[in-house]
């Protein structure tokens, strides 16, 4: 009796409900007549490790569900199986290139000359986490007229709503082929898994049940089957199960690296069952706790450190951002096949505050596996980073300096006026000194305060982590050290500062001395980031979106850096960033991470109205977690105050809280060259910016009374988020900048730590499992990096470099007006 599709949903649902704890391979109903090849079965119940039509996702989805091709897009595989009772060889070949699968499977009898080849072809049409579908069709060579002309399409389904659910559904037989003189109706195959471990442990069961619904289905001759799979360590689990033509099978699967062996064998009720195994290669790494081929993780301070993601000449490369070093350290953690980490180089390019997160992530890292160091050459920030390692090497010509911090900063009022240029700006705040390299020869005693401070908060953070980590460096010892400064790699052995003179193939063998390693000892960690890891998740995972903010904060459109200009944050590009993000519902977390000394007022509100629309868009339960980089000051601390909580490094620098504004006077310039500027104007201040002259004593009091109005506005949303006075805000305030230190000291900040932390914050708070969870960095379109690469690297002389960015900054304040910017590019050495 045939029956309708609604009582056959009904009957799965009912099957589901009663709750079968296991898992099943699904067969649909073949005809009755056999052969000597069995060629019945070979249509039906492949050779092959059982899988669900709701769990199948590799390349072996061609024959039980073609909508997990798309999954795991690239690999190929061969099995072998052998029936001892029927005395049947049966070979089977795969191949899976983005989705798009072909395989052949060929049988032969060791009795007869009959053979059977199936061809079968695939791809996966849809491919999302929640929602895949796919197709697949059959032929076969035979030497069985039937079964030559016989073809088969199948088209597939799987739905995975949840972590420990999945459906699948595959129609077989669409177009109703002939077999054997009869016709092979159209049936379906409806799986079910589910995974009921908690937390971590949720991959490591999995039960699963199919069963076949076809034209002849009833309630009593519906027969269904099963599989339990267990994963015993990472990479590698065993299965067993039970259908009426299998009998009882059971099975295990062996992974290392990028391959993965399965073996399988069963106990049938009937013929057609096949004991053998084969093999997966494909291009991502299975997890594994065996690290029988291993290397180190070398992290290269040499390599360029940037915050924002960057596309190279003609987008054929892109930049290595310091998240992902920072995310690579911490994959490497987790992987047996990573031994330890080798730190090299001798010339760190990122920041002092970036520095802390690196050492930082290089201590969790050694909570579990040696950290190693090779400098051949190291200044302050370099020893800093390597002075955790558990051994420090350094080829006998290489040199330390470890001979404290400076700051410097150029004051250009003199040069100015050679050309008859004449600065002329007002500022709010005894501290809010970035008008003074234009307006003044020397620093004011309210700067050398502010960068004293600094200075010492930051040779602190030094001293400590030296003596932290090297046992025979203390206290006065140190201090002796540092003023001397400069050792050779043998003082430097000596006096305890590293651990031995080498030359990096001694470093190397002493390193691979014990254990078996790749034939590269070690890999890079840029190339280690692009490891693609074997994952084994249901379902959709939530989101915390990592938004980075690095550059000045200008109106308009987002740029990237170039030779005579710092990369921008543009308000109108960030906001379109905010609205998606906002919109997303998967994603339930934020975590800006700043990068900026300030910028344009206006944009700064922009932005930071915009933070505090999404938050009240997503709701309490939406954290926004900010971090701090290297610096986050003036219009970078205006950001920050638009989150929920404020993360920065010690040696972060922030602060800033004031405003200025102001223009070149070319008067004396164009007096000079002779040339004559007459300015007409309708009203009394329309020219108040105008570069022919300086500002007259109207127009200053014109001017601070509307700085005045944005520094108060600067003031009131400092004190509402950091639940301060406006009072005790101002007596912070002036365009002080702090260190990260000192800011969580007078509780500018909420605490000490960077952008790792930062995410686990937002993962706490947002209650998402940390197993069970995707970090999306925006803005995600690469920025243009052109082919005169980083202007940082260019050969000029400081004080060119520093020339182009004052020309950068004139053009900025002309532009902008009134600006949220601090003091210099203050860079501590």
């Amino acid at each position: 009796m045939r029956i309708c599709a609604l009582r056959q949903w009904r009957l799965a649902a009912c099957c589901v409900a009663i709750g079968y704890s296991s898992t099943i391979f699904a067969q649909q109903v073949a005809p009755v007549r056999s052969d000597s090849l069995l060629t019945n079965r070979m249509i039906d119940t492949p050779n092959l490790p059982q899988k669900s039509v709701a769990t199948s996702d590799d390349t072996t989805s061609l024959y039980f569900n073609p909508a997990g091709l798309g999954r795991h897009a690239l690999q190929l595989g061969y099995f072998y199986g052998r029936n001892p009772q029927n005395k049947l060889d049966d070979h089977m070949a795969f191949v899976n290139l983005l989705g798009i699968a072909f395989s052949t499977q060929w049988r032969l009898n060791d009795t007869t000359s009959d053979y059977a080849r199936r061809y079968t072809v695939g791809m996966g049409i849809i491919n999302t986490p929640l929602l895949s579908i796919g197709t697949s069709y059959a032929w076969y060579d035979s030497s069985f007229a039937y079964l030559q002309s016989y073809s088969q399409w199948d088209i597939g389904m799987q739905l995975r709503p949840h972590r420990r659910l999945s459906f699948g559904a595959v129609g077989r037989a669409l177009n109703k082929p002939l077999f054997q003189g009869q016709i092979f109706e159209t049936n379906w195959d409806i799986g079910v898994g589910i995974r009921p471990l908690p937390g971590k442990f949720t991959e490591n069961l999995t039960l699963s049940l199919d069963f076949n619904l076809n034209p002849e289905t009833t309630w009593t001759n519906i027969s269904p089957k099963f599989i339990a799979e267990a994963t015993l360590w990472p990479g590698n689990n065993v299965y067993g199960g039970y259908s009426q033509i299998n009998g009882a099978f059971f099975g295990m699967r062996f992974a290392q690296h990028i391959t993965q062996v399965s073996l399988q064998g069963s106990t049938p009720s009937d013929s057609g069952a096949f004991m053998g195994g084969g093999i997966l290669i494909g291009r991502e790494r299975y997890p594994t706790g065996i690290s029988a081929l291993s290397s180190y993780l070398e992290i290269r301070l040499d390599d360029r450190i940037e915050e924002r993601k960057q596309e190279g000449f003609l987008s054929l490369t892109e930049n290595f951002t310091f998240f992902e070093l920072l995310r690579t350290i911490e994959t490497a953690k987790k992987d047996a096949q990573i031994r330890g980490i080798i730190v090299t180089g001798r010339d760190f390019r990122g920041g002092w505050g970036q520095a802390e997160e690196l050492r930082a992530a290089l201590v969790s890292f050694q909570q579990k596996k040696p950290v190693y160091a090779y400098l051949e050459n190291a200044g302050n920030k370099e020893y800093y980073i390597a002075s955790v390692a558990d051994r420090i090497f350094m080829p006998q010509s290489a040199m330390i300096d470890i001979s404290g911090l400076k700051a410097e900063a150029y004051f250009v009022k003199d040069l100015l006026a050679k050309v008859g240029v004449k600065a002329d700006f007002v500022a709010i705040g005894d501290y809010k000194s970035a008008p003074d390299r234009f307006t003044r020869s020397e620093p004011t005693k309210f700067d050398r305060e502010q960068l004293e401070a600094l200075l010492k908060s930051g040779v602190g953070e030094l001293r400590a982590a030296i003596m932290a980590s090297r046992l025979k460096v203390k206290g006065e010892h140190l201090d002796a050290l540092m003023n001397t400064g400069f050792y050779s790699a043998t003082k430097a052995r000596d006096v305890g500062l590293i651990d031995d003179v080498s030359y990096m193939p001694e470093v190397e063998n002493k390193l691979t001395a014990q254990g078996f390693t790749t034939s590269s000892w070690k890999v890079a960690a840029a190339d280690y980031a692009h490891t693609r890891f074997y994952d084994e998740m249901w379902g959709t995972k939530p989101v915390i979106a990592v938004l980075v903010l690095s550059g000045e904060i200008m109106s308009g459109s987002s740029r990237s850096e170039g030779i005579f200009n710092a990369g921008t944050v543009g308000s109108d590009s960030i906001q379109e960033v905010l609205e998606q993000i906002a919109g997303d519902s998967n994603i339930k977390g934020l975590v800006i991470r700043i990068n900026s000394p300030g910028g344009s007022s206006l944009a700064s509100d922009i932005i930071w109205n915009k933070i505090r629309d999404v938050k009240k868009q997503r709701g309490n339960e939406f954290p926004i977690i900010v971090s701090m980089g290297n610096v986050a000051a003036s219009g970078g601390y205006y950001l920050a105050v638009g989150g929920d909580e404020i993360l920065a490094n010690n040696t972060t620098i922030t602060g800033s809280i004031g405003i200025f504004t102001g223009k070149f006077s070319l008067k004396g310039l164009y007096d000079w060259l002779g040339v004559k500027k007459h300015t007409l104007k309708t009203h009394k201040n329309t020219a108040i910016f105008t570069e022919s002259d300086t500002f007259t004593p109207e127009e200053r009091i014109l001017i601070r009374e509307h700085l005045g109005e944005f520094y108060d506005l600067f003031l009131k949303r400092v004190a509402d988020n950091r639940g301060m006075s406006t009072d005790k805000v101002r007596q912070l305030a002036g365009g002080r900048v702090y260190s990260g230190k000192d800011a969580r000291i007078n509780k500018l900040i909420d605490r000490q730590g960077g952008l790792m932390l930062a995410l686990q914050l937002a993962r706490d708070k947002a209650q998402i499992d940390p197993n069970y969870c995707q970090v999306q960095v925006y803005p995600s379109d690469a920025q243009s990096l052109l082919a005169l690469g980083d202007p940082r690297q260019l050969v000029l002389p400081s004080i060119l470099r520093e020339a182009a960015r004052l020309a950068g900054k004139s053009e900025t304040i002309k532009d902008e007006k009134l600006l949220f910017l601090m003091p210099y590019d203050i860079e501590l050495r």
